[in-house]
């Protein structure tokens, strides 16, 4: 979630530049649609099963994945 800041009552183009700034970094931690999803070492894929059970699923250095009961 990005918080903004409330805009000033009057223009202030660095008040514009730094809401332009925060939007840009908030995006940039956004996976895109049609792009390929990397995950850093210590980061899982969570899923929640039909019964509500979460699991965590990774790849051990051999490739195999591993899923976890969380």
């Amino acid at each position: 979630m990005i918080i903004l800041p409330n805009p000033p009552l009057q223009y202030e183009p660095s008040a514009e530049s730094q809401r332009n700034q925060l939007i840009e970094q908030a995006d940039n931690m956004n996976h895109k649609r049609g792009a390929d999803v990397e995950l850093g070492r210590e980061e899982r894929i969570i899923m929640r099963s039909p019964d509500g059970s979460r699991w965590a699923i990774s790849v051990s250095n051999a490739g195999a994945l591993e899923v976890t009961a969380l």
